[in-house]
């Protein structure tokens, strides 16, 4: 199955591409996908994972624009032609 990931920030700058596609088997997890994704790219898997291999708190990860932490988390399969947006969290500024 296709799916198309859309990279930001920090996240962006350590693939060099906003919008990455790759092929998975059907029944994959976001987990699974980020995980062959960070294997790809050595600078991803510590923005993206803790040490325990869990997602990073401050990591927003959106399947079709659905939060993967209002359901399954890690645990969410994915789907032919689905979008995995990945935004790092936004703190700091000044009022």
């Amino acid at each position: 199955m296709d799916v198309e990931f859309v990279c930001y920030a920090t996240i962006r700058d350590s693939v060099g591409e906003k919008r990455l596609r790759r092929e998975y088997d059907e029944g994959t997890t976001v987990g699974e996908a980020l995980s062959a994704l960070a294997d790809e790219y050595d600078s991803l898997g510590p923005l993206l994972f803790d040490g325990d291999g869990d997602l990073r708190p401050h990591i927003n990860v959106l399947v079709d624009e659905e939060n993967v932490r209002n359901g399954d988390g890690a645990a969410t399969r994915l789907s032919d032609g689905a979008t995995v947006s990945l935004t790092p969290g936004v703190s700091g500024g000044r009022r």
